[in-house]
């Protein structure tokens, strides 16, 4: 979606991405020229990566960094960058935000540096923020506050928000939709009560009965869990590649997708 692949050696073989930018305009960003994505990112698309430590640049203050942003896509002069960038902070929670902005990413928390993240992304009022595991590494209190600040921002800002995660607990209690992914392909895709309620494919079910809190096995017991591993995508034939870890597997499903 952010087109970051062209930089990594990858390529869009095929389809179409229709975005709408604020000025109504519509742009297949699978096809946009680089310059029209630079413009995009941060812009309209923003993301949240998921270290923050190694996407913030250690010899900076945070302020600088959020500031970089709406200097770039909104141009304003260096002073009131200085103050949205403070403006930012105090958004996502971070106290005393008028001396916190001169600071180094090292003198905050993990759960802090995420916070400054949401920030920097946040800072041009993005239509779409991408949110790529952003509690990884930390600890389950600090995640709850994580998840609880991007869904008040998503009610306060109208950002639509595209998560992504491993973590069925939190697809249960952050989305409205959900496409689980398998190999590099959708799966299964619906409203959330529907699929994680009546999960159709047997991944998906496997999914859901790995968590924790659905697991079915008495106190002691091993956790449920899908046998095998993932196969390398580069040998992924025309059938489902879940078929040599599936206990409800048939012939058919080695030689086409099922629905």
């Amino acid at each position: 979606l952010m087109r970051l692949t062209d930089y990594a050696g990858g390529h869009i073989a095929s389809g179409k991405v229709d975005f709408r930018r604020k000025n109504g305009e519509v742009i297949d960003i699978a096809k946009a020229s680089q310059g029209t994505m630079r413009d995009i990112r941060g812009n309209d698309i923003s993301m949240i990566f998921q270290e923050p430590m190694t996407s913030l640049n250690p010899v900076y203050t945070v302020g600088d960094q959020i500031a970089e942003t709406v200097r770039l896509h909104q141009n304003l002069l260096r002073r009131d960058a200085h103050q949205r960038a403070i403006e930012m902070l105090d958004a996502v929670g971070i106290p005393v935000p008028d001396q916190r902005v001169n600071e180094y990413p090292h003198q905050f928390s993990g759960g802090m540096r995420q916070r400054v993240m949401i920030a920097m992304a946040l800072a041009c009022k993005p239509d779409v923020l991408i949110a790529d595991e952003p509690t990884t590494a930390l600890d389950v209190t600090v995640q709850a506050q994580i998840f609880d600040l991007i869904s008040a921002l998503r009610e306060q800002t109208g950002t639509a928000v595209v998560l992504i995660t491993h973590d069925m607990g939190v697809v249960a209690e952050m989305t409205d939709r959900v496409a689980v992914m398998y190999a590099g392909r959708i799966v299964e895709e619906g409203l959330v009560t529907a699929v994680l309620e009546s999960p159709l494919h047997p991944y998906t079910r496997g999914l859901i009965e790995c968590s924790p809190g659905r697991r079915t096995t008495a106190i002691g017991e091993p956790l449920t869990e899908i046998p095998g591993s993932v196969p390398s995508l580069l040998e992924r034939g025309a059938g489902c590649a879940f078929a040599d870890r599936c206990k409800d597997v048939q012939d058919r499903c080695r030689q086409s997708l099922p629905d």
